[in-house]
Formats: C-alpha cells, sequence, structure tokens
C-alpha cells in the first residue's frame, strides 16, 4: 500500500485556543473537535485521539478488534476528562482506518458526532459519514425546522450520555482520495466549493493549503482541522467495482455501534 498524507490544524481567527486534535499515520487517520462552550474540549479531543495514536503505533495488522478497542479507550478517557470539570467535556470523532477484509485493504471509517469523512473517486466527491447533529436529524426527518436549526447543536459526542459510533466499511481503491475534517472546515467551505478544490487535482500538501486558506478567507470562526489521503498504489482498481456497487449505497456497511459499558 502506497500513500499520500497531509493534515493541518488551525485555530482559525475567532478562537483562543485549538480545540481540534489529529492523528494521520497510516493505518489510521482520525480527527476529534472538543465541545465548544465546555471547560475542556480541547483535554476530550487530545485524550480521544492519544487512544488511537498508541493503539495504531504499536505493533501490528490493524483489526476491527484494535479499532474497537481503541473506541472503548477514547470513551473512557473522554469521561474521565469530563468528570474532573463542572460542566463536562467532550469532543466529535470521525476518520478512517485501513484493516484487511477478506484478504482485500478496506477502510473502516468511523463518525461520532459531526466531523465528516469525504470519499473522492474521479470528480465525484460523496460524503460517508452522517452528521450526528439535531439539524441533519430534523433535515433528514423531513422536517423544514431544520434549515433554520443552528448547525453546532449535536446529537452524539464522546463524553455525552450518546455516545455510539457509526461505522462503515468500504473497498481501498487504488486513485481516490479521502477527505477527514471537522466541521470548522465544513461550516465556512461548501461541499461544491470542496469538491472542485479537490477536483481540481494535485498534491495532497497544496488540496489541504487551498481548504484551510478558504476556511480562514471565510470567517475562520471555528477550529479547523484537515487531513488528505492518496491512495497511490496497492489498493483495488476502481474498474474492479461492479456498476451496481458503484451506484449504491451498499458499497458500504452501515453500522450503529452500541457504546461499550
Amino acid at each position: 500500500m502506497r500513500l499520500t498524507i497531509a493534515a493541518r490544524t488551525d485555530r482559525g481567527k475567532r478562537r483562543e485556543i485549538n480545540e481540534d486534535a489529529l492523528f494521520a499515520a497510516d493505518p489510521c487517520f482520525i480527527v476529534a473537535d472538543g465541545m465548544g462552550g465546555h471547560e475542556k474540549g480541547d483535554a476530550a479531543s487530545k485524550a480521544a485521539i492519544s487512544a488511537f495514536s498508541e493503539e495504531f503505533t504499536a505493533p501490528g495488522e490493524a483489526t476491527v478488534q484494535r479499532i474497537e478497542r481503541a473506541l472503548d479507550e477514547a470513551r473512557r478517557r473522554v469521561h474521565e476528562v469530563a468528570a474532573a470539570t463542572q460542566r463536562g467535556a467532550g469532543c466529535t470523532l470521525a476518520g478512517a482506518i485501513r484493516i484487511e477484509h477478506q484478504g482485500v485493504p478496506h477502510w473502516y471509517v468511523l463518525n461520532v458526532g459531526d466531523s465528516r469523512v469525504y470519499l473522492q473517486r474521479g470528480n465525484s466527491l460523496r460524503q460517508l459519514t452522517i452528521d450526528h447533529s439535531l439539524r441533519s436529524e430534523l433535515l433528514a426527518g423531513g422536517d423544514q425546522q431544520g434549515a433554520t436549526t443552528p448547525r453546532n447543536i449535536i446529537t452524539r459526542a464522546l463524553g455525552s450520555d450518546d455516545d455510539r459510533h457509526d461505522a462503515w466499511l468500504l473497498p481501498v481503491e487504488t486513485g481516490s482520495r479521502l477527505l477527514i475534517c471537522t466541521d470548522g472546515l465544513t461550516s465556512e467551505v461548501s461541499d461544491e466549493q470542496i469538491e472542485a478544490v479537490l477536483a481540481v487535482g494535485g498534491r495532497a500538501e497544496s488540496v489541504v493549503d487551498e481548504l484551510l486558506r478558504r476556511a480562514l478567507d471565510a470567517g475562520g470562526r471555528d477550529n479547523v482541522t484537515i487531513i488528505v489521503t492518496d491512495v497511490v498504489a496497492g489498493g483495488i482498481e476502481m474498474a474492479s467495482l461492479t456498476d451496481a456497487q458503484d451506484d449504491t449505497d451498499d458499497m458500504t456497511l452501515e453500522i450503529t455501534r452500541p457504546r461499550s459499558r
């Protein structure tokens, strides 16, 4: 497997501290966003990311079992941070971990909250994750009040009562690109603009720099964290996917994982 990776995090133009955190080293690419308004959002996001950085810098291949272990440890560490505060603390979590499934390289994509994972195949950009936000859930249910609902009302997060994660499994394709980001990017830069930047191509570093520049130029009202991972070689060929797989969401396996107790 040959990957090209670029990652940046920036506190933006309005925030005094950066409550985002990231880890980007094969096989694990993941971001966390400390919950705004809480005393230790930065500590919560760092605690969550540390569970993954420790797990996936240790020897051995990545597996679903190791991912679940890292998630359980991230939950435990964030709850430990929250317990030491008066008002609580928490964070979102989103990312992709490369594993082998039935002898084929796959991305295990996970999400809690409103940070996102996108997949670019050719000129097509697709959001893989589903936002755990009141706005998103209202709109998905056909309630037009969702259009005026603030984006930052999160319905799931590590450190909250509901810290379940959603998970998807999809093949790693040569020539594809993953974009993993916090809402500091997506609240300032539309999907159409993101797609346009990615479609131009170029090195992963250049793409990350351009997306960050656009987020800051648009106001930079939140911390911004971006990871771009390009699959240069070692994945399956895009042409080997059937049209049926390509045209439906069955290309991924969507599972809502219960939190461990």
